[in-house]
């Protein structure tokens, strides 16, 4: 009956992913589903149980390793419900699929922080609530098709989300369909309703509610705690408490599934960390899935706004590349290529949150940074930074998961505390800061200050920093022309002759600038 259920959703799992606009617009519920259901039949085809406590015990093991998503977790804990209701029991009947129905339905909704109606959960409760008098197994699981498909129909007007989309609920269909496969395994000549999936014209949409959208986090995680030293419900707490959202927490003294939405996944994996070694750890980015599943469907669901962002103005790819690994938006900008106030603008807006901390990182852009401050409809506070050197130091201590003010303090701290040495060659000859340089000359800024100058680019970057106090790591960023083997042949020699300096290397990308470096 199970594999039956699960052959029924594998040939619909695109449907459903098409559907899936809540509680976030990813596109892989009917996927997370099927490999979840895939999962308990194949744990129970291993197990090979001869009772029906023995199969729905295995179904449920299986299911909570293999869950994936937050469609994936309630499924696995639809089945923990079926074995915790067969417990004991060898065959089950009509009464033993009604007390299934009942513990199914609590499970699923102890597993979730916010219940929400017009989703699965609602047609879990309208199967429990009105299925399991009949006297006969196929009557029970044609009454629940019956009542499935009702309340599937509902969902298009109950969520929000899937009202404004046009679409019944992804996860609910889901459901729905391993109900008909189970049905279908007892009774293949049963008739199957069919249910009007889309409203007639929906096509592209945009929302911002708050309310029942659920991806203001950026990241999907999830991961196993095998033998856990902790409860799900404080790892639970803690995560909610640290700002993630969509947290699931579920399973026992043996094992726990963790699924959380973060905008920073490292604060997620952390928590479960204290419980224990973590297994089986999925980071997915909801905007590549979002933008895809838009691109698949024509659907668009705009994030509600999320609380705080953060925007770097960077004069290289490599920057940019950098400025996302630490959950901020990259703007381009550098030497003659600084940005405009309306982009400045458009850049806050496309952030869409309802803080925005800017970071300049050029004196010349700080004024046009102020003058976007003063336009834009959004919060935004401008972090006066006057180098690139300076933003990064300090967007390693963003968190977009912390207040505002917290977040903000200890950016500017961070910045306060990084130097900036920029390395080019002199494109004539002049006196400079009282020094006399000769056109081709390498050149090194201490903070906009000349401090070195010479023939050897690694020279005047190791006289830059020895005329610095206290310089504890120095990371350097190579240049647009700058191969990656000259890089660490000049890191190499850093280390060499400043013991008493970290040196890092990342590819930074600017033009005009063989070398930037933080130092700190």
């Amino acid at each position: 009956m199970v594999t039956a259920a699960a052959s029924r959703l594998e040939r619909e799992a695109a449907e459903v992913d098409a559907l899936n606009v809540y509680p976030l617009p990813d596109g892989d519920t009917g996927r997370n589903m099927h490999r979840t259901i895939s999962a308990a039949v194949a744990r129970a085809n291993v197990a090979g149980g001869a009772t029906v406590a023995e199969v729905s015990t295995a179904l449920a093991r299986g299911a909570l390793m293999g869950a994936r998503g937050n469609s994936g977790v309630i499924l696995s804990q639809i089945l923990r419900g079926f074995a915790d209701a067969f417990a004991g029991v060898e065959t089950a009947g009509p009464a033993e699929l009604s007390q299934a129905f009942s513990r199914a339905r609590a499970n699923a909704f102890a597993a979730v922080d916010r219940p929400a109606g017009g989703t699965m959960l609602s047609l879990c409760a309208a199967v429990h609530e009105r299925c399991g008098t009949e006297d006969d197994i196929a009557l029970v699981l044609r009454r629940a098709v019956e009542v499935g498909a009702e309340a599937l129909a509902r969902t298009m007007e109950d969520n929000p989300m899937n009202k404004a989309a046009g679409v019944v609920d992804a996860g609910a269909y889901g459901i729905w369909l391993l109900l008909v496969g189970a049905q279908r395994a007892v009774d293949p000549a049963a008739p199957v309703p069919s249910p009007v999936l889309r409203r007639a014209g929906a096509h592209r949409v945009v929302t911002t509610d708050a309310d029942v959208a659920a991806w203001t986090g950026g990241h999907c995680v999830q991961y196993l705690v095998p033998s856990p030293r902790r409860a799900a419900d404080e790892l639970r707490h803690e995560m909610l408490s640290a700002g993630a959202d969509s947290v699931l927490v579920v399973g026992d003294g043996a094992l726990l599934k963790v699924h959380a939405h973060a905008a920073k996944p490292e604060t997620v994996i952390a928590v479960g960390e204290t419980a224990g070694p973590i297994e089986d750890l999925v980071v997915e980015d909801f905007d590549a899935m979002v933008a895809e599943h838009e691109r698949a469907t024509g659907i668009v669901l705009r994030s509600p706004p999320r609380p705080l962002a953060a925007i770097a103005v960077v004069p290289g790819d490599g920057f940019a590349a950098i400025v996302r690994s630490l959950y901020a938006v990259p703007l381009r900008g550098g030497a003659t290529m600084n940005p405009s106030v309306g982009e400045l603008v458009g850049a806050i807006e496309e952030a869409n949150a309802h803080t925005v901390l800017l970071l300049p990182n050029d004196k010349n852009v700080i004024l046009g940074a102020r003058e976007a401050a003063k336009e834009s409809k959004t919060n935004v506070r401008v972090l006066e930074t006057k180098s690139v050197a300076q933003g990064m130091a300090a967007l390693v201590a963003f968190d977009p998961m912390r207040p505002a003010d917290e977040t903000w303090e200890r950016m500017t701290a961070a910045a306060a505390a990084a130097h900036s040495v920029e390395v080019t060659h002199a494109t004539r000859d002049a006196t400079i800061d009282g020094r006399d340089v000769r056109a081709g000359d390498a050149i090194a800024l201490l903070d906009g200050r000349l401090v070195a100058h010479g023939a050897s680019v690694v020279d005047v970057v190791a006289e830059a920093l020895r005329a610095m106090d206290g310089v504890g790591i120095a990371t350097l960023y190579a240049g647009a022309e700058v191969s990656d083997a000259d890089a660490e042949s000049a890191a190499e020699r850093l280390r060499r002759e400043l013991a008493d300096v970290e040196v890092e290397v990342r590819r930074g990308g600017q033009p005009h600038y063989a070398y930037i470096v933080q130092a700190e």
